[in-house]
């Protein structure tokens, strides 16, 4: 597994229909949208009224969405485990507490390999809680500094859909040798890199929205503010000892910002539809 988690939204990838219903459902203020203005969205992104109506009916299948009216669709918080990290990204640096040296460990060799969309499930949960591999043990790693310890990751990592047979617990007195080659795991190299990115590509958008026509000024901020998000929802939370958190910090002021924009230009793209 990479150290950066694939995202939905990346450089030159348009988003499928289930990822924008999903998107906009979960950051639209009035976190209700009619079909009519879900379609107009998907229109807006290069995606035909059809395909969002088959997105929609199989993401309320699947209980992923509800329908509170007729024609309307609303987000069902019980049926995707990711909704408490999209709305909680802003608080995101609240959930890391000082680093006493430990950490925490998942065993999963006793996890079967062959039940691939499950296994993908259990990969998921452990990088989204910046979990890495130590040298092909079956033992998985990540500095414990988040709020709650061990027991807390435990139920998250459950939530998210750690596979049953994995096991957690609390690590110490790692070898030199072995806490050298976990900590070479996380990329913050890269990491940092891929925060600046980003970040002074929201500088760029942010000067020429109002210049763009409505539609594809919502567009865009929706493509950019959603792949900057990912970006902070998958941060490992790492301690100033592994990684400093200032590029992480200024992302996530910038979004914030960008967000405010962003959701004006949607009300206003809905409306005018």
């Amino acid at each position: 597994m990479s150290n950066m988690v694939k995202l939905s939204y990346i450089e030159g990838m348009e988003p499928t229909a289930s990822d924008l219903v999903l998107d906009l459902l979960s950051t639209h203020d009035a976190r209700e949208l009619s079909i009519a203005a879900l379609c107009r969205a998907g229109e807006a992104c290069g995606l035909r009224p059809q395909n969002v109506r088959v997105a929609v009916n199989r993401l309320l299948r699947h209980g992923k969405i509800t329908s509170p009216a007729r024609g309307i669709y609303a987000l069902n918080p019980q049926g995707n485990s990711l909704i408490e990290d999209v709305r909680n990204w802003l608080r995101k640096e609240q959930q890391a507490v000082a680093w006493d040296g430990g950490w925490i460990g998942v065993i999963d060799a006793a996890v079967p390999r062959r039940e691939k969309v499950a296994w993908r499930r259990h990969e998921r949960a452990l990088a989204l809680r910046g979990f890495r591999a130590l040298a092909n043990s079956g033992l998985w790693l990540r500095p414990d500094n988040l709020i709650g310890g061990v027991a807390t990751v435990r139920e998250d990592l459950k939530r998210l859909g750690m596979a049953p047979a994995a096991r957690v617990f609390g690590v110490s007195a790692l070898s030199g040798q072995d806490e050298a080659l976990i900590r070479a795991q996380w990329d913050t190299r890269a990491m940092t890199s891929a925060y600046e990115t980003i970040g002074q590509r929201l500088r760029t958008s942010e000067a020429t929205l109002d210049t763009l026509p409505l539609a594809q000024a919502a567009r865009d901020s929706l493509l950019l503010g959603r792949a900057a998000i990912r970006l902070i929802i998958h941060d490992p939370l790492l301690p100033e000892a592994l990684m400093g958190g200032d590029a992480r910090h200024r992302l996530i002021d910038q979004v914030r910002a960008y967000q405010v924009r962003a959701k004006a230009l949607w009300a206003r793209f809905l409306e005018d539809g």
